[in-house]
């Protein structure tokens, strides 16, 4: 495994110092080897000091843009130091400077490091709350439903005594309803006693008068 000394951690970025060759170019193949080892460590935010270099050959472009794909995919970035104007301008050219991240100055990017933990700390406290409120809802949720069980047995009891009362209510109206026939029939038949008592008496009293 190789053994870097050539960067150090500024914020949440390790920042490579820029690997030179002999005649005192970047060296890109020393950068993608310096890279890799960090990537190897679980590293994900890279960043490269090209303070004092002044221009980049096209296989320097093109590790860069390799790298800033890789990381890109765990939600790394690759971090590129300079304010060197011909750097900056064929990074636009090769449609880098919209992917990696430029800065001027180590303040900016220590800066950039606060704000993105910051993002991060902001994230994951509402995720907290929302798995929180999840809970509570839930008991919530049982202690309702364990509230409205009692309730509904309740209303099965008023249910069942309604009924009762309707089937007693509608035997005392029947009752009541076959009464007055029955006290009918009796003064009809004593009617008709009277009259058959009358009868015979008139018959009889006929009979002595005409004898």
């Amino acid at each position: 495994m190789v053994q870097l000394k050539n960067y150090r951690e500024v914020g949440i970025f390790d920042l490579l110092s820029a690997p030179l060759n002999p005649i005192g170019a970047f060296d890109a193949e020393r950068f993608k080897v310096d890279v890799r080892a960090l990537i190897n460590k679980k590293s994900n935010f890279i960043a490269v000091d090209l303070t004092g270099i002044d221009f980049l050959y096209s296989d320097a472009y093109n590790a860069l843009m390799l790298f800033q794909k890789e990381l890109a995919t765990t939600g790394g970035v690759i971090g590129i130091l300079t304010n060197n104007k011909i750097i900056i301008d064929g990074l636009h050219r090769a449609g880098l400077d919209k992917k990696v991240k430029l800065f001027s100055t180590e303040a900016a990017l220590m800066d950039f490091s606060t704000h993105s933990t910051a993002i991060k700390d902001d994230v994951e406290i509402p995720l907290e709350e929302n798995i929180r409120s999840a809970v509570s809802m839930n008991q919530v949720t049982n202690s309702s439903d364990e509230k409205k069980q009692p309730h509904k047995r309740t209303t099965g009891r008023f249910t069942k005594s309604f009924n009762a009362i309707t089937k007693e209510d509608s035997s005392k109206v029947t009752s009541g309803m076959q009464t007055p026939f029955l006290d009918d029939t009796s003064s009809s038949h004593l009617l008709l006693w009277i009259m058959i008592i009358l009868f015979m008496t008139g018959a009889i009293v006929a009979y002595f008068v005409l004898k």
